[in-house]
C-alpha cells in the first residue's frame, strides 16, 4: 500500500491544478490560532498543536491498517499526503524565469543576471523538494504520521515570530528531518544526471551539518545537470542559463520519479 501511496501522490503532484483540496477543508491557520488564543506556553503549544495530532495518527493508522484489506488505511495515507503537498504551477514558475531570460540584452548587468540566475535555481529546488520530498520520505519511515508532524512543523514554524523561543529549536527539528532526504535526492540527482562529479560531491559533503540544505540541493542539481560553456558576456550567460533552466527542470522531474525506487525498497525491504 506505501508504493501506491506514493505512486498516486506523484502523479497527482504532477497533474493537480488549482488549491489545495485537502487544505480547502482544514485550515492549519485556525487550528493554531485556536490555540494560540489559550495563552498556553510555547512548547506545551507545539505539544497539542503538532505532536498530539500526529501520536493520535500513528494510533489511528494502527487501527486501520487491516479494514477492508487496507483501503482504509490507503485512503487516511492519502488525505494527510496530499495536505502536506505544496502545489504550485511548476511549468508556469520556469516558463516565467525563461521569459525573463530572453528578455536580457546587452544593457542589463552580468553580474545581476547572474545573481538572479543563481537565486532562482537555488530557491525554487529547495522549494520544489520541501514540497513533497520529506513529506514522502517520513511517510515511507512512519506513515501517515510521521508526514503530518514534519508539514505541521513546518506550518507551525511558518507562524513563529522570528525572536520566538521555539524558533531555534524547530529549525532544528526540520533541518534533521530533511537530512536524510537531502542525501538521498543528492543520490538520485547522481543517477539521472552526471554521476561522476555529482557523487563526488555528495561523498565530499555527506556529513556536513553546517552548509543549508538548499546550498547543497543547488550545488548538485548544478553539477548533475550537463552544461555547455559560455562566453563572459550577459547575452551568452542569458542563453546558457535558459539552458541550464530547462535542464534542471528536466532533472527534478527525473529525480522527483526516483523516490518510487525508493518506495519500491522500503516494500522489499518490508518496513
Amino acid at each position: 500500500m506505501k508504493f501506491l501511496a506514493v505512486l498516486i501522490i506523484l502523479f497527482f503532484y504532477r497533474s493537480w491544478q488549482g488549491d489545495n483540496p485537502v487544505r480547502s477543508v482544514f485550515s492549519f491557520t485556525d487550528y493554531y490560532g485556536w490555540f494560540s488564543a489559550k495563552n498556553l506556553t510555547t512548547y506545551w503549544r507545539f505539544g497539542l498543536c503538532v505532536v498530539l495530532p500526529a501520536v493520535l495518527t500513528l494510533i489511528l493508522a494502527a487501527e486501520l491498517s487491516n479494514w477492508l484489506q487496507g483501503i482504509v488505511w490507503l485512503a487516511l495515507s492519502l488525505v494527510i499526503l496530499i495536505y502536506a503537498t505544496e502545489i504550485f504551477d511548476i511549468e508556469q514558475m520556469f516558463d516565467d524565469h525563461v521569459r525573463w531570460l530572453r528578455s536580457v540584452s546587452e544593457e542589463d548587468q552580468l553580474a545581476d543576471v547572474v545573481q538572479r540566475q543563481d537565486g532562482f535555481q537555488m530557491t525554487h529546488i529547495y522549494e520544489m523538494f520541501q514540497s513533497i520530498v520529506p513529506g514522502l520520505f517520513w511517510f515511507l519511515i512512519a506513515g501517515p504520521a510521521g508526514t503530518l508532524f514534519y508539514v505541521f512543523t513546518i506550518q507551525y514554524l511558518d507562524r513563529l515570530d522570528e525572536d520566538d523561543p521555539e524558533v531555534d529549536l524547530l529549525d532544528s527539528i526540520v533541518f534533521w528531518m530533511e537530512w536524510v532526504p537531502v542525501r538521498i535526492t543528492g543520490v538520485l540527482f547522481s543517477f539521472v544526471g552526471n554521476f561522476g562529479p555529482t557523487m563526488d560531491y555528495w561523498l565530499n559533503h555527506l556529513t556536513d551539518t553546517e552548509e543549508s540544505h538548499s546550498v547543497h540541493l543547488s550545488i548538485m542539481a548544478s553539477i548533475a545537470s550537463e552544461k555547455p560553456e559560455y562566453e563572459d558576456d550577459v547575452e551568452a550567460f542569458a542563453r546558457f542559463a535558459e539552458f541550464e533552466t530547462h535542464q534542471l527542470k528536466s532533472l527534478c522531474e527525473r529525480a522527483l520519479f526516483g523516490w518510487l525506487g525508493v518506495a519500491a525498497v522500503v516494500v522489499i525491504l518490508g518496513w
